[in-house]
């Protein structure tokens, strides 16, 4: 499999796709905590540290990818509950081997971090 963005038939990389749609701070931090289940944007706000506007536009962002789903709860009050999809939950396995592999190689990946 070649990880180049584009190919030469024109097709994105599936590799380099997947890591575009997960692959920001904010929605690795979300999907992790809706790994767990589903959760309300306070909830998420709170446990994230993200600021609302980050994290109404990851919420929105991984939405309109089919990762997440949004459902209103109540209108008075509010109430707005978030939940990950299939296509979200097959995420799964993906992260977990992402962590062992971290907590494998973290030393180095520290370092790595330091030196920029």
């Amino acid at each position: 499999m070649e990880f180049s963005k584009d190919s030469e038939d024109g097709e994105i990389c599936p590799v380099v796709s997947a890591i575009e749609s997960v692959g920001t701070e904010a929605r690795l931090l979300v999907l992790h905590y809706l790994f767990d289940g589903e959760k309300g944007f306070n909830e998420l706000l709170r446990v994230t540290k993200l600021s609302s506007k980050t994290l109404s536009l990851t919420l929105k962002f991984l939405e309109s990818k089919g990762i997440v789903e949004r459902e209103v709860v109540s209108t008075r009050p509010f109430k707005v509950i978030y939940r990950l999809t299939e296509k979200g939950y097959d995420l799964k396995p993906v992260f977990d081997e992402l962590g062992r592999w971290g907590k494998k190689w973290n030393d180095s990946l520290v370092e790595m971090r330091e030196e920029r």
